[in-house]
């Protein structure tokens, strides 16, 4: 690795000399050049698309595996990262319960590629790790997943490079084609009947051809969750560790959450995509393609649920706990886990939070290539990609105490407009007024038991004191209306993003002649501008405008609050203050007045939380009504102001100037390449100093740019080589050292400061710093081998068996210190803060075995329909990061133990498959040094489809349709932590082809 930049400079000019003798451009690996001419969209099936991975597999320089379209506009399952995960070594990340993220060999840093080249899609804006969430499925014929890099593979990844294909109207036959399907999704748990429709119209003669698909889809899925508090949802966050004990017993270390929750959440996604495709050939060897791909989302993350916390009050709100010593030692006390806790909250509530995503993206493609038949070929190609995303939030708490447990039994104090009928004792005739008359008084007892497969609670049924009178129940406040008020309005982590991303490319191949150990030279340019800008904001509401403040003087414009809530004083002698004398002494004004449940929103009754068993019941504020926080807010308080969160608002430039040179070579039974790549990577970032906290709300002050400079370049060798052993089997051998950036975020992300009322003082203070990003951290980079045999017995039908080892140089790791803060009373508090740092090295080994079996390859008649598709992926790995036993832990997403059987039939106009795929635990990070894990998973997909005609096709679809859930623990596979149950989906659609 060398930092010249000047030596960077003249290789570049040099090369760029020779380069521009080449007609320049496009994708020139043989493996995505092999792959292009591989779909024949007139025959279609489930045969086929496994006879064309099998193909793609055969043909390529490299290990690639590749999924293709059983017909157009279908994929094998509902998304793309369902389809990918079918593949050796490749996992996925759900959300909503589709999938969302991929994995390759245990690691995220995935390279993503449009036909050949980097793009931009919302779903992924600031990461490098793919998200195709947003990206309708039928617009793609096929993905090919490079897990070994060459040269001539630009954007390539750690563990390797997805590349999805899309179809270009020289795929098709001469003439008009056209496609479409229509359907309708259903959810077990939603019940809603969910449209989806797709089509695609084609033209093309010899010299010319027009194609444009087009897709939309509207689905409603469920999901569910229980377990502690884990960020926004209940906005008590985290968890934290505790020490108590009880009687006699020795105090002991055990997890002592801020909170639990249960929630039932719907998710709407309004999907909309565009894909256009004109081709020409131009004559004299010269053929020049446009593409134009567009995607627009709008997600509506709709929850109501059940909270209990202690309100950030201390963590001794537990009466027992019951589970095991695990026999570690912190502090000089016992660990134990806890499989049931006997809890008096503080707080009992309804919540409901709304976050929207409103993304699209826009990616165009101009593209020439030469190929006149000669030994020069080449191409050039200018790729153009812009995306946005809105992230939009809002919440509140639907609080059943009546202040008492939570420090509030006097009631808050307001000015005279809300006093009617309420004696006055301030001098402008404020007074004090019952934060929720029909409110319990004591803490609820309340049990939950996480011992078996679900959480269960118990204790709705004991009786508490309030205003319901004696003898009431838990349940009985649960279930009156009356007794819940308004605790909290907010809009917080709002988020505006937007990014671009500019190439050019030139690549030229040479072929020399035959009999040359090298059989051709690939050499090329690429220059790339990526840039990013997140903006993060909270939604500021003013409060009591020309009341007067602590000097007696008018606030005009009232006081700005974030939090719209009971326990929001506005007393704070630093900020704005508003309220009035009382007995000598300035009483600040209570910023949200009593407010019932249905004052201001649509309500519902919810007794739905999936699997978790014994809630009886809350009424809880629509999530619908939130659709548009703004408006909601304006509505209520008259008015809105962006309040931008400095520390977390950022911008980052990267460029990247990079040349290769490859040699392909051939020699009897060996064949392969050689090459290098050289990257030159520039960073700019733009961070914001964090100031003073404002009052009333979780941001602070901006106090100017920090702006960081980085350089680098990267020398990056590559070898493939591949054996023909004999004509049905290859062996191949890999190296490459590969290099990725990370995700934006992690250089330009800055300092967030959680706060939350404290007792003593009376105000919000620090409790949690997090520095989100490190403009000094270096980018991933690894070494890569790869040894393989592939075994091919029929045109769909092989076996294959690799073994690999990724052996990371270097990567970001979690780390924490502790700093000294000043409190608002002058005294000071020192916070943990926690933020990424420089990991010093791990490695992933693993074996892959696949095989793929068409019985038609080996047999006649009805066992002929029946096929194949199996794999198994183990991958071990270990970094520097270690847990609370000082034991070293895998990288975050690996699992080391996956795989996947695939059964399928295809015969008499029938098609029936039916997929499993399972993958052993996976590690999801550490908390204080607490191992969090999902445990185990399996899910089952199905799909059966019907020729009716040579044009017309009727099928239905089954995903998840054993309703499998992710299952989370903290260190200890009995410490419970949290679970998410997604839904079964079903579908029943017709297609069409002419």
């Amino acid at each position: 690795m060398s930092n010249s930049k000047s030596s960077f400079q003249r290789t570049l000019l040099a090369s760029s000399i020779a380069a521009c003798v080449f007609a320049g451009g496009s994708q020139v690996a043989v493996a995505q050049s092999s792959a292009e001419g591989i779909e024949e969209v007139t025959v279609t099936g489930i045969r086929k698309a496994q006879e064309d991975s099998v193909s793609l597999k055969r043909d390529a320089s490299q290990i690639v595996d590749g999924i293709s379209a059983e017909d157009i506009g279908k994929l094998p399952d509902v998304t793309i990262t369902d389809s990918l995960q079918r593949i050796p070594g490749v996992s996925i990340r759900r959300s909503a319960g589709e999938g969302s993220t991929l994995i390759v060999r245990g690691l995220p840093q995935v390279g993503s590629q449009l036909n050949g080249e980097a793009f931009m899609s919302a779903g992924s804006i600031t990461t490098v790790q793919p998200s195709y969430g947003d990206l309708p499925s039928q617009l793609f014929k096929g993905a090919d997943v490079y897990k070994t890099s060459s040269a001539n593979l630009s954007n390539a990844g750690i563990t390797g490079t997805i590349n999805l294909k899309t179809h270009r109207p020289f795929d098709f036959d001469d003439g008009f084609t056209a496609a479409g399907s229509v359907e309708v999704q259903q959810g077990q748990d939603t019940g809603e009947t969910d449209p989806v429709a797709s089509g695609l119209v084609n033209w093309k003669t010899d010299t010319v051809g027009v194609m444009v698909s087009a897709s939309y889809a509207n689905t409603n899925l469920a999901n569910y969750y229980n377990g502690f508090n884990t960020g926004n949802p209940t906005g008590d966050a985290s968890w934290v560790n505790g020490i108590n004990s009880w009687g006699g017993n020795e105090p002991i270390n055990h997890l002592s959450p801020q909170g639990f929750a249960a929630w039932n959440q719907v998710t709407e996604r309004e999907r909309v995509g565009f894909n256009g495709s004109f081709q020409a050939d131009l004559g004299e060897g010269f053929q020049f393609t446009a593409d134009a791909f567009f995607t627009q989302q709008d997600e509506y993350n709709r929850k109501v649920g059940m909270s209990v916390t202690n309100k950030w009050q201390g963590l001794d709100w537990f009466n027992d706990v019951q589970g095991r010593n695990v026999g570690v030692q912190a502090n000089g006390q016992e660990w134990m886990t806890v499989s049931r806790w006997d809890m008096n909250p503080k707080r009992l509530k309804s919540f409901t939070q709304n976050d929207s995503f409103l993304s699209d993206s826009t990616n165009v493609s101009l593209q020439l290539d030469y190929d006149n038949g000669g030994k020069l070929t080449g191409s050039m190609r200018y790729v153009q990609g812009d995306a946005t995303r809105k992230r939009r939030h809002g919440y509140n708490e639907g609080d059943m105490t009546d202040g008492t447990s939570t420090g509030i039994a006097g009631g808050t104090f307001y000015p005279a407009e809300y006093c009617a009928g309420v004696a006055a004792v301030g001098d402008d005739g404020g007074c004090y007024l019952p934060t929720n008359p029909l409110g319990y008084t004591d803490n609820p007892q309340l049990v939950l038991d996480t011992s078996g497969s679900h959480g269960v609670w118990s204790g709705f049924n004991n009786t508490v004191n309030g205003g319901l009178g004696a003898g009431a129940t838990i349940s009985d406040y649960m279930s009156n209306l009356d007794s819940y008020n308004i605790g909290a309005f907010s809009s917080e982590n709002n988020a505006d993003s937007q990014a671009d991303f500019r190439a050019f490319r030139m690549d030229g191949s040479y072929a020399f002649d035959e009999g040359k150990f090298f059989t051709s030279v690939d050499i090329g340019l690429r220059s790339s501008t990526r840039s990013v800008e997140e903006t993060r904001f909270h939604l500021f509401s003013p409060f009591y405008a020309g009341y007067k403040n602590q000097n007696g003087d008018l606030v005009e414009d009232g006081c700005g609050v974030q939090w719209k809530a009971t326990d929001v004083i506005l007393g704070n002698p630093d900020g704005c203050t508003a309220g009035e004398m009382v007995n000598g002494d300035f009483v600040g004004y209570t910023a949200l007045p009593p407010t019932a449940l249905d004052q201001h929103n649509n309500v519902m009754w919810v007794t739905d939380f999936g699997p978790v068993k014994g809630i009886p019941g809350v009424w809880a504020v629509n999530p619908k009504d939130y659709d548009d926080p703004v408006a909601f807010h304006n509505r209520v308080f008259g008015s809105t102001q962006r309040m931008v969160i400095p520390g977390t608002s950022y911008g980052v430039e990267m460029k990247e100037n990079s040349f290769y040179v490859q040699g392909n070579f051939e020699a009897g039974i060996m064949s392969g390449n050689v090459g290098v790549r050289v990257i030159e990577t520039d960073l700019l970032i733009v961070q914001n100093l964090v100031g003073d906290g404002i009052p009333y709300g979780n941001t602070n002050v901006d106090n100017g740019d920090n702006v960081s400079k980085r350089s680098y370049v990267d020398i990056l060798p590559s070898l493939n080589l591949a054996f023909d052993v004999t004509d049905a089997v290859k062996i191949r051998a890999a190296y490459a050292k590969n290099m990725t950036p990370l995700d934006l975020a992690a250089w330009g992300d800055g300092r967030t400061i959680s706060t939350s009322l404290d007792s003593t003082t009376g105000q919000f203070e620090p409790n949690a710093v997090s520095d989100g990003g490190n403009p000094n951290l270096d980018p991933w980079r690894s070494d890569n081998f790869d040894l393989s045999a592939e075994w091919y017995v029929g045109d769909a039908s092989m076996a294959s068996i690799g073994t690999f080892l990724v052996d990371v140089e270097s990567f970001p790791i979690g780390a924490s210190y502790d700093e000294d803060f000043i409190l608002s009373n002058g005294s000071i508090r020192t916070i943990p803060v926690s933020g990424p740092t420089q990991g010093e090295g791990g490695q992933i080994t693993g074996v892959e075995i696949a095989g793929k079996l068409a019985l038609s390859d080996l047999a006649d008649g009805f066992i002929s329909g029946f096929g194949i598709d199996a794999n198994f992926t183990y991958s071990p790995s270990e970094s520097d990061q270690r847990d609370i036993n000082d034991k070293k832990l895998p990288f975050p997403e690996n699992s080391e133990t996956q795989y996947n059987l695939v059964l399928w039939y295809e015969q008499y106009g029938l098609q029936a498959r039916i997929a499993y795929n399972y993958r052993s635990e996976r590690f999801n990070g550490t908390h204080m040094n607490m191992a969090i894990f999902q445990k185990e998973a399996a899910y089952v997909d199905m799909s059966v489809s019907y020729d009716i005609t040579d044009d017309f096709t009727v099928y239905m679809n089954g995903s998840n349709i054993t309703g499998e859930y992710e299952d989370y623990y903290m260190q200890w596979e009995d410490q419970y932590a949290f679970q998410n149950y997604y839904e079964p989906r079903y579908t029943l659609g017709l297609r069409a082809r002419f």
